[in-house]
């Protein structure tokens, strides 16, 4: 068993850092490929390990915390919970991005039986607020295999960098690709449209205005077999683009219906 795509985040991967990493995989079991080098990975190793290594029950349970209530909604929801269950708001660390709060929480609750209920009501309230990733699966005419993958992820990722900068989007694009047993695999770092939020400085009192693009992360999965196209795209913009560009990237030529089989 794999992990789902909407794990392969790398952005999400990185906005954990490593020592909290480290006790992540203390408490649910070290990934295979990491376990020789417990001092000395880093994101890219991780990311790397969730892509190759068969997850455990437990981590798969880290990781749909670390989605799921990694978010503003899923830290008001964790907060909420403490407060209904009248658990101390200082029982968890402050001053944390939501990915590492999140994570930090999951293994909290782990050995606090009040953190664990608040775990759950947490979960409960975010399931029922429907807050889920959206998928569009696409299907080719034919099924034709990738050859040449390295190239093709080069090509890709210079469309994506050309579409970027013509939408104004920025100029900031990475892409990896891996292939396991005919299922394509690309993971898309880029960047997304300038945002100028109203934020306070560490260290200053003064209101201001905080310009930065920020990171989006996609995944896109093929599977050669049946010639069936999955788009996990944070930007429902972005789907008919990368449906129509790996086609024209990858496979001399893979036309993929504009018909969304399923959305999930």
């Amino acid at each position: 068993m794999q992990l789902p795509l909407a794990y392969l985040d790398a952005v999400a991967i990185e906005e954990v850092p490593i020592d909290v990493w480290r006790e992540v995989f203390d408490v649910v079991g070290w990934p295979p490929s990491l376990a020789s080098t417990r001092e000395s990975f880093v994101h890219e190793d991780i990311l790397r390990a969730f892509e190759q290594d068969k997850p455990t029950d437990n981590l798969l349970q880290a990781l749909e915390a670390l989605h799921t209530l990694g978010t503003d909604a899923g830290r008001e929801a964790i907060m909420s919970a403490m407060q209904d269950r009248r658990v101390p708001i200082g029982a968890l660390p402050a001053d944390k991005g939501e990915r590492e709060f999140a994570l930090r929480f999951y293994v909290a609750q782990r050995t606090d039986a009040s953190l664990a209920d608040v775990f759950i009501r947490a979960q409960i309230h975010i399931q029922e607020g429907g807050d889920q990733r959206r998928y569009n699966e696409f299907m080719g005419k034919e099924a034709r295999c990738i050859k040449g993958l390295h190239a093709k992820k080069e090509a890709l990722r210079e469309e994506i960098l050309r579409f970027c900068r013509e939408s104004d989007l920025g100029e900031h694009v990475q892409v990896d690709a891996f292939e396991d047993d005919g299922v394509f695999v690309f993971s898309i770092l880029r960047s997304h449209r300038t945002q100028k939020p109203l934020a306070v400085v560490p260290g200053h009192s003064a209101r201001a205005t905080i310009k930065f693009r920020p990171v989006h992360s996609d995944v896109i999965s093929y599977d050669a077999s049946v010639g069936r196209l999955r788009i996990a795209a944070r930007s429902s913009s972005m789907v008919e683009f990368y449906r129509t560009v790996l086609g024209k990237t990858c496979s001399t030529t893979i036309a993929f219906s504009t018909e969304t089989l399923s959305v999930a």
